[in-house]
């Protein structure tokens, strides 16, 4: 039955019920509303606070007035006043436009009524029941807007900033003491008086104007901005519909003449930039023109909010637009600053989504958006972190909701079935489908007094790593910290995979507990160089430890032999502006903007372009980098491993410390020192031996018999075929890398030929 009341007003009905069961009543009255009123933290019970009216006095006089039952009564049942209160409050909000029954459309219902033990009381209190009429009777101000005010062009096209300050539907902005009173500063100016709010996305520039806007209904401005309305304008909304030559700039006109006359309005226009260019189709003059000359007589006072990308580039380019405004930069806040504004924000959300959020949840959400959300500024994504964990933990439902819904859909079903009775004449099933609608009704009843009661949902952390995972595709495991299990699971796979290399893989599986248990240096990539003669393995064990740590779908592996050009450096930072491409986010470094939580794998670094080389030492250095189109891309998540066979092309034996000597020096003779030194880790990959070979040659064969056995076919093979095929792989010079093709030419060409004769047990020949 509440499917359009607010929040709030459902709370008020059922807390009415609850009332009524209290008292033991056979009915749910106008007295029950008002003291459920009186029990809420609202305007109306602060209002009925003056005249001494508290819930504890008005539940005295209806006792004294109606007394105590003495039995609760099996049904909710409205009194039929109480009926026509609702069905007004319903009336009255769609008449205001609004079409959602708030608490003051309940209390204004009431007062219109003008009847009933809640008003008996009321009037036997002294209360001054036109003054109360006035205040909250939605009709009455409707009715006196409509008659007293023509609507202007601007009210029509904008948002009335203050008076939905009146309405308390902004948020509450903290912190911003310094930019409002430079913002009413240049406002009280005879000239120029036009602030422009200059900040990055998301810092909270449009928060600073809604501000403004409830420091004039508190009435804490100077007595020049007093009594003002601040109205925002859509530039879309006002070039929509003209669609003929001078249609605009009529309209423009028409609005300039309506704030000239209405001296009280002060235009605020969010992302001011569209003024350039807005309406200019055609030879017309865009709106950036327009108002050039009302900015300048100060006969219209605006208020306008963009980017600094945008600021740039669209207002410092026309000199006479940007010396109109008056600029005033928004910084973003620092920790402490938005941890103050999530804790004035902590009621509303709570409040809205019924969820209790604890104080180390604050400090978290901070935290983790800091650390993995790179692309928002405070306090914008912190604030969205919040409110979308709220809304998790909101929508996790409960025993109790899932009943309430089943016996919602029992009872819709049981109407629906009474209906149909009563159209075919059947009144006895009828009277019988009646009596179960009553049971549903009062189930749903006590479901409603329960869900209310019930205890608020509490946030975890385990909530915000869920969110923050959604967001930025970052493990729920890596934001929690609890990577024991993920480490060990890395060293099995890692040694399961890759034989041989005791050495290379026991320094990974080092690296690997450092960075999960959490113990890397902050905002830092880490990087990995793999060198080893070719066939050893390296690009296998590169692969194998990323998929394994991060997931094969965040592996990004780069060939460095197509980065081997100067130009090369475009494709992993997007071409320069005014190259083809430019406008294009197709480049290699976008995917890490987008997936943070990365391997990136340089195949053969030794063949990539000095000017290549120089971009990954700044990323190494830095751990970020600034893309084509000024995008900041950070690598603190990312991790960086190259192979390289610099130095090996001559080693087919063992390592001796004179051959790591060797191979240092090839490497410095390579790459520039500044590079090396900025590499967290160098691992040497030894020659495989035919022990290790003779391994990984039973291994894929083993996979392969394996592969047909699933098909019902028996394949076998001797120590000979293993040897053949060792002889083949000349592995001394060219290490495991011909194996698989030596196999799939020497023993499954084999197999096929066989399988083509029909014969289900194979025996492998040399």
């Amino acid at each position: 039955m509440f499917g359009n009341f607010e929040e709030e007003a459902r709370k008020i009905l059922v807390g009415a019920k609850e009332e009524m069961r209290n008292l033991k009543h056979p009915y749910v009255g106008s007295e029950h509303l008002l003291l459920s009123i009186l029990k809420q933290d609202n305007a109306i019970r602060d209002k009925l606070k003056e005249y001494q009216i508290t819930y504890s006095i008005v539940k005295e006089e209806i006792v004294k007035i109606i007394g105590v039952g003495s039995k609760e009564s099996e049904w909710f049942l409205y009194t039929p006043l109480l009926k026509r209160v609702l069905e007004q409050a319903v009336i009255d909000s769609k008449e205001n436009n609004q079409g959602v029954v708030t608490t003051f459309h309940l209390f204004s219902s009431l007062l219109e009524e003008g009847e009933g033990v809640a008003i008996r009381i009321l009037i036997g209190m002294d209360v001054d029941m036109d003054e109360l009429y006035h205040e909250f009777s939605y009709k009455l101000n409707q009715t006196k807007k409509k008659s007293n005010h023509k609507k202007l062009l601007i009210e029509e096209l904008g948002v009335d900033l203050t008076r939905k300050a009146q309405n308390g539907e902004l948020d509450p902005v903290i912190g911003r003491d310094d930019e409002l009173k430079r913002v009413m500063e240049i406002l009280t100016r005879k000239n120029k008086n036009n602030p422009i709010l200059v900040g990055l996305a998301g810092v909270g520039k449009t928060a600073i104007v809604e501000e403004l806007s409830a420091r004039i209904v508190r009435g804490e401005v100077p007595i020049a901005l007093k009594n003002k309305r601040i109205i925002s304008l859509d530039m879309a909304t006002t070039v929509a519909g003209t669609k003929y030559r001078g249609e605009f700039e009529e309209r423009m006109h028409k609005i300039l003449k309506e704030i000239e006359e209405n001296d009280d309005i002060i235009l605020f226009i969010d992302e001011i930039h569209t003024l350039v260019g807005a309406g200019g189709a055609e030879g017309a003059i865009d709106a950036s023109n327009i108002f050039k000359p009302a900015l300048a007589r100060g006969t219209l006072r605006c208020i306008g909010a963009t980017t600094t990308e945008e600021y740039k580039k669209f207002i410092e380019n026309d000199s006479a637009l940007e010396r109109r405004f008056q600029k005033v930069y928004v910084e973003e806040p620092n920790r402490e600053k938005t941890k103050h504004i999530l804790e004035k924000l902590r009621p509303i959300y709570e409040k809205y989504h019924c969820v209790t959020i604890p104080d180390t949840c604050l400090d978290e959400i901070i935290k983790l958006s800091d650390e993995y959300i790179y692309d928002r500024f405070e306090p914008d994504k912190s604030i969205d972190v919040l409110d979308e964990v709220c809304s998790r933990v909101k929508l996790k439902e409960s025993k109790e909701v899932r009943d309430y819904n089943e016996t919602h859909k029992k009872l819709q079903s049981v109407i629906e079935e009474k209906k149909e009775a009563i159209v075919s004449q059947d009144f006895k099933k009828a009277s019988r489908l009646k009596t179960e609608e009553n049971r549903y009704m009062d189930a749903l009843n006590e479901l409603e007094l329960k869900l209310y009661k019930k205890e608020k949902k509490i946030v975890t952390k385990e909530d915000l790593a869920d969110v923050i995972h959604n967001k930025t595709k970052i493990p729920v495991y890596e934001i929690m910290k609890e990577s024991k299990k993920t480490v060990e699971e890395l060293e099995k796979k890692l040694k399961n995979r890759i034989l041989g290399e005791e050495e290379a893989v026991s320094k990974l599986i080092q690296i690997a507990r450092k960075l999960k248990l959490g113990f890397q240096t902050e905002n830092k990539a880490h990087s990995i160089l793999f060198c080893g003669s070719t066939g050893v393995g390296k690009t296998c064990l590169a692969k194998s430890f990323g998929e394994v740590l991060v997931g094969r779908e965040n592996v990004i592996k780069l060939d460095m032999s197509e980065y081997s050009e100067s130009h090369s450096v475009s494709k992993l930072v997007g071409a320069p502006p005014g190259y083809v491409g430019y406008m294009d986010n197709q480049n290699v470094f976008e995917e890490i903007r987008n997936h943070p939580h990365s391997v990136l794998i340089l195949d053969e670094i030794e063949k990539a372009h000095p000017d290549v080389l120089n971009l990954f030492l700044q990323i190494l250095e830095e751990h970020k980098i600034k893309d084509a189109r000024g995008h900041i891309i950070r690598f603190d998540h990312t991790i960086i491993l190259m192979t390289s066979n610099v130095g090996f092309h001559e080693i087919h034996v063992g390592f001796h410390k004179e051959t790591k000597e060797t191979i240092q020096t090839r490497l410095k003779e390579h790459f520039q020192m500044p590079f090396l030194n900025r590499i967290d880790e160098v691992v040497l990959f030894e020659p495989l031996t035919e022990s290790v070979m003779r391994t990984l040659i039973q291994k894929e064969l083993e996979e392969l018999v394996s592969r047909y056995e699933k098909q019902g076919i028996q394949v076998a093979y001797t120590k000979e075929i293993e040897d053949e095929i060792l002889r083949k792989t000349e592995y001394t010079e060219y290490g495991a890398r011909k194996l698989s093709k030596i196999v799939n030419d020497y023993c499954e060409n084999q197999i096929i030929d066989e399988i083509l004769n029909e014969k289900k047990e194979i025996q492998l020949k040399i």
